[in-house]
């Protein structure tokens, strides 16, 4: 295992490597329903969330729909 640096929705953050999307998504307690997901600049489905791993210096944004009017 390593640490590397990641850039979370312009916010830098340390993990452990190996890390899945689906894992920074439970890390960072936020609820996959609702919740979309673009690694450097291109959006993942969710389906491939489980399989897509993060690298050193990897950009991740994270969008979540907000109900309300």
């Amino acid at each position: 295992m390593t640490q590397i640096n990641i850039n979370v929705n312009n916010q830098p953050m340390s993990v452990i490597s190996p890390i899945s999307l689906s894992e920074l998504i439970a890390l960072k307690q936020l609820k996959d329903e609702g919740t979309a997901i673009a690694k450097n600049a291109a959006i993942v489905s969710k389906q491939e969330w489980p399989t897509t791993y993060l690298s050193n210096n990897d950009t991740v944004d994270i969008f979540t729909l907000v109900a309300g009017g």
